[in-house]
């Protein structure tokens, strides 16, 4: 399998969806960082394949491999600007663009977290009151609307 990290960043990049400055502390570097590792969870829903594992964290879904490989190829400034923003043809970009792109924050925590709990939890009412439980600052209104586009792009199927 090909590397699709830089391919898949480059295309975000593109897309205006992420800024690939991901190197210091700062909040910027932070929510650059935060967008990769969410917009890459949501890449292998649309057929993207991606060797990334997530872990449960604080805000949402994170991939330890992925922080240290989008570290090592930012390192590596001339390997990320020979490449290309081209992906696979399974990958569905159109579809991943029209349901992902231009989601703010909140939305790309919310449905990443949805999608990561959904593997443990198979009822509706569960996935929604254990996810109002753990991400405090979320409204249950928000939880469900996300969890209905969700639903509506037949990225997750609960139990009811």
């Amino acid at each position: 399998m090909p590397d699709m990290l830089a391919p898949l960043i480059k295309y975000l990049e593109k897309e205006g969806l992420v800024e690939f400055d991901v190197q210091g502390d700062g909040e910027r570097h932070f929510w650059n960082r935060f967008r990769i590792q969410k917009y890459a969870f949501l890449a292998k829903r649309f057929g993207l394949d991606l060797p990334y594992e997530h872990g449960m964290y604080l805000y949402g879904p994170h991939s330890r491999s992925l922080t240290k490989e989008y570290y090592s190829l930012a390192r590596n400034s001339e390997k990320y600007e020979a490449t290309r923003p081209e992906l696979p043809e399974k990958f569905r970009s159109a579809d991943f663009l029209e349901f992902a792109g231009g989601r703010n924050d909140d939305w790309l925590e919310m449905a990443t977290t949805l999608l990561s709990k959904r593997k443990r939890i198979a009822g509706r009412d569960a996935l929604l009151k254990n996810t109002e439980n753990t991400k405090v600052g979320f409204t249950p209104e928000f939880i469900e609307e996300t969890l209905r586009e969700l639903e509506g792009e037949g990225l997750i199927q609960c139990d009811r």
